[in-house]
């Protein structure tokens, strides 16, 4: 039975009627967060004492803007006894290091903070409490079964942690830990004003769009519009529409703040996102601009490597060669799984093994699927729908054995726990429905629940339709009108042969044409009836 606009409205209503945090009064407390209370007030005391604080974050999106969102806050408060690292990804490796220590603070030190990492620095931890160097961990990755030795750790995925929502990126628990600091230390600083950058990173960490992550997500989005961040006035010329959605985000945005650690220069992108000078700002912008470029060109001949020397499994792809760039190979593991539609591994030859990054795809949870096979890895961590993998080389083929042996029973389906319902559109198709329903009103029933993104993805729509006129762009894309409709339609790098008042069967996402501010059908499949 084909779908009326108002039982599409009915179902995603229902997907979204038990989330609960519909305005920023509504979030939970920050004290809800395991040991975020005690480790607030060990911060607060160290203020108070002038000691001299250590941030030490990570080289992507995320990690690099919880490191600023930290900065920022001391900035606010006007505690200036701070400073941040943001390792390099080939000379420091990921997350806090007893190296990365003895750099910055020497064999004693007053006080270290991790963001978006630390879940599994163990020697670093243990380097610390043998020290006497107070350490509190805050991190949002999938623990190990045995937990750092730490002062205190944040982190809403610890087992006992009971805060509303598991899956939030580390720059939410980082903004969460200064709302703790706020409140210890009394102060009536707005901490409102760095959630435009806390959706940059839900977004770009891939973060389930439900719950407090929707909220965000809709409030920072709303914010940039009239943004008084100097960096994120610059990152919105990359935008082609003034109402961006999470998606655009995704295309626009963070791929400019990624690409700085990708090719090892993350700290080019948090100084950028301090920044306030405005010529200062705009060379760094140029720099950014110029690393996203080469981040490219080497993410596309990576790619098409990969793609021809994959191995392509039931429920898992994966890649491997000794000198593809390490800094890439999470983006060509993304775009992987989305061409093979089932997880994808991408690993390089380092000094130290075999490194590489692992995506997701639809509801199938990655670190469930990594825990299974710790036997043939060596250190991992992430989350369900990214990761980073370290493994022996001599393991190789027996880790490709056990994505062969994968079946269906033993991949396992994620289901947001703060969202307590199946994902009805991570099946495909949304629903069929009338070619006269597809119109502006479509749309606009649609933009009523943005942001789509993970765990909440944009509906595809099947309609049956009969061919007005096809329209070929720079031998490239194909351009069509339909009867029964008055929306145009596109379908990016297309050659299909059908002709004019053929019926056609096609699958399609509904969209705001940025060029003509009118609805336009992108379709994802086309073939005749």
């Amino acid at each position: 039975m084909k779908l009326t606009k108002q039982k599409i409205k009915e179902i995603l209503t229902l997907r979204t009627q038990n989330w609960d945090f519909k305005t920023l009064s509504s979030l939970p407390h920050p004290y809800t967060l395991k040991n975020c209370k005690e480790a607030s007030q060990i911060i607060a005391k160290s203020i108070q004492e002038h000691k001299k604080i250590l941030i030490v974050g990570d080289y992507d999106v995320d990690g690099i803007i919880a490191s600023v969102v930290m900065m920022k806050f001391f900035e606010y408060i006007g505690y200036s006894n701070v400073q941040y690292v943001i390792p390099n990804r080939f000379e420091d490796g990921y997350g806090l290091s007893v190296d990365i220590i003895r750099k910055h603070i020497g064999d004693t030190g007053d006080i270290i903070i991790t963001v978006d990492n630390g879940i599994t620095a163990f020697e670093a931890a243990q380097f610390c409490f043998e020290r006497g160097i107070p350490l509190i961990i805050t991190d949002h990755h999938i623990p190990k079964d045995t937990l750092p030795n730490a002062t205190y750790i944040i982190n809403p995925q610890q087992k006992d942690c009971n805060f509303a929502q598991k899956e939030i990126c580390g720059a939410m628990v980082a903004w969460y830990f200064c709302a703790g600091i706020k409140i210890a230390l009394e102060s009536k600083v707005n901490l409102t004003q760095l959630l435009e950058l806390i959706m940059l990173a839900t977004i770009a960490d891939m973060m389930p769009l439900t719950q407090i992550n929707k909220c965000i997500v809709l409030y920072g989005l709303k914010k940039l519009q009239n943004t008084n961040f100097l960096a994120l006035q610059k990152l919105k010329t990359q935008l082609k529409t003034k109402n961006p959605t999470a998606i655009d985000i995704s295309f626009s945005i963070t791929p400019l703040i990624n690409a700085a650690g990708r090719m090892g220069e993350g700290r080019i992108a948090s100084e950028f996102l301090l920044c306030n000078d405005e010529q200062k700002s705009n060379e760094l912008f140029a720099m950014l601009l110029e690393l996203n470029k080469e981040r490219k060109d080497t993410a596309k001949s990576v790619l098409e490597e990969a793609m021809q020397s994959a191995y392509i499994y039931d429920y898992a792809v994966i890649a491997k060669n000794d000198a593809w760039h390490e800094g890439v190979l999470g983006i060509v593991a993304a775009q992987m799984a989305e061409k093979f539609e089932r997880p994808a591994f991408v690993f390089s030859k380092t000094n130290a093994g075999l490194k590489g990054s692992a995506r997701s795809f639809g509801d199938i949870d990655l670190m469930q699927m990594l825990l299974k096979a710790k036997d043939y890895l060596g250190e991992f961590g992430g989350h369900s729908k990214a990761a980073g993998i370290g493994i022996d080389e001599e393991k190789f083929l027996d880790f490709c054995q056990y994505l062969q042996n994968l079946d269906s029973t033993s991949t396992i389906s994620r289901k947001d726990s703060a969202c307590g319902l199946s994902d009805p559109l991570d099946s495909g198709i949304f629903g069929e429905i009338e070619g006269s329903d597809i119109d502006e009103e479509l749309l606009a029933l649609l933009q009523e629940f943005e942001p789509f993104g993970q765990a909440n993805p944009k509906p595809t729509f099947q309609a049956t339709l009969q061919v007005k006129s096809i329209e070929n762009i720079k031998n490239l894309h194909q351009k069509f009108r339909f009867h029964t409709t008055h929306i145009q339609a596109i379908s990016f790098f297309s050659s299909v042969e059908i002709d004019k008042n053929q019926w056609v069967k096609v699958d399609f996402n509904m969209h705001l044409d940025i060029f003509g501010n009118k609805p336009i059908m992108v379709i994802k499949q086309i073939q005749e009836c």
